[in-house]
């Protein structure tokens, strides 16, 4: 069969490589289903397959930073954030990101200047509140932590977002 294809544009490999990126193609429905439930190694493979194709799309990037920071890849999950930021500065998703990430990396003080950000850009967010909390108690800002708390405790609607927030 390789000889087939030999002369022809396609060679086996390229066939291969064909067939293995169609349910990762944008627009499939393969490439839009719930892949959160994957191991964070295979969301970073897919992620990273779609920017291939499209290098600015920043809601791919947010995702594939928080796959990076689940697998706790912190370094490559700030290096996407940071990114996303240069392009659009007032992206919620990678203020918030971004601060999370920094929290686990123990820089609080710049961790809260983006999530603050972040809240400021949509204050009605709950788990920015959850952030700010943490970050507020690393700093030891009881105060303000419990602030932030009982912010998000009233933005959440019912039982299971207050358990997100009990997380």
């Amino acid at each position: 069969m390789a000889q087939i294809f030999s002369g022809n544009l396609f060679t086996m490999k390229s066939l291969f490589f064909f067939f293995l990126m169609i349910p990762m193609w944008p627009g499939w429905a393969w490439a839009h289903g719930d892949i959160t439930k994957l191991p964070s190694s295979v969301q970073i493979v897919q992620y990273k397959t779609t920017l291939w194709m499209n290098p600015e799309d920043l809601e791919t990037r947010n995702k594939l930073a928080m796959a990076y920071y689940l697998k706790n890849e912190l370094e490559e999950s700030e290096k996407e954030l940071r990114y996303i930021l240069w392009w659009d500065p007032r992206d919620f998703d990678a203020l918030d990101g971004l601060g999370i990430v920094l929290i686990r990396k123990k820089n609080y003080r710049e961790a809260l200047k983006h999530l603050e950000r972040a809240a400021q850009i949509n204050g009605q967010d709950m788990m920015v509140h959850v952030h700010l909390a943490v970050v507020y108690r690393k700093m030891k800002s009881y105060d303000k932590a419990d602030s932030a708390l009982k912010k998000a405790n009233m933005l959440a609607t019912n039982r299971i977002k207050r358990r997100q927030i009990e997380k």
